[in-house]
């Protein structure tokens, strides 16, 4: 790859990440300013040892950007994880934000992890009033046996005595 074609790369990449933090801006806080390029992403932005995401003012998410005709999505969720990771920030999602030349940027394809879209999409069913499955919930299941007549007992206080459970078998009655 000659010199030229990388200084291309790189300024059709940072032009991306622009763009794409202009339309996040706009889509979801009225283009007040909350969402901005990082300056320097991309190599510059690992000096010193910290990762950092494409992206600023996009809460409890990573954005790694990527402009370009053969997306690798892998590779793409390996550099957001790693740059996470060397950042040492805590409760944000890796996403990957990728289009091709030509491509609106409504038409961007966003990848996740299943495992993390899946409590994303959780919580949005939750909000349309829908009821899901939450696995660190404590769920207990009461079950009754048909009623039935139990003799009643007392104790040696001559207290009465509520049976929980039947006896194992007959003899024990």
């Amino acid at each position: 790859m000659s010199n030229k074609s990388g200084k291309f790369g790189k300024r059709k990449g940072d032009g991306y990440e622009r763009e794409l933090a202009k339309y996040l801006d706009q889509k979801l806080f009225g283009s007040t300013g909350q969402i901005s390029r990082m300056p320097l992403s991309g190599g510059g932005s690992h000096l010193g040892g910290g990762g950092r995401a494409d992206l600023l003012g996009t809460p409890t998410i990573w954005v790694e950007a990527k402009r370009t005709e053969k997306f690798s999505p892998y590779a793409a969720m390996a550099q957001a994880e790693n740059g996470l990771i060397a950042s040492k920030t805590k409760g944000e999602v890796p996403v990957v934000i990728s289009r091709k030349n030509n491509t609106p940027t409504a038409d961007s394809l966003v990848v996740m992890k299943l495992g993390d879209w899946i409590e994303l999409y959780s919580e949005w069913l939750r909000a349309c009033g829908y009821e899901t499955y939450d696995e660190e919930e404590m769920h207990i299941q009461v079950t009754f046996d048909e009623p039935r007549l139990v003799p009643l007992i007392r104790d040696d206080k001559d207290e009465k005595v509520v049976q929980l459970f039947k006896p194992k078998n007959k003899e024990e009655e």
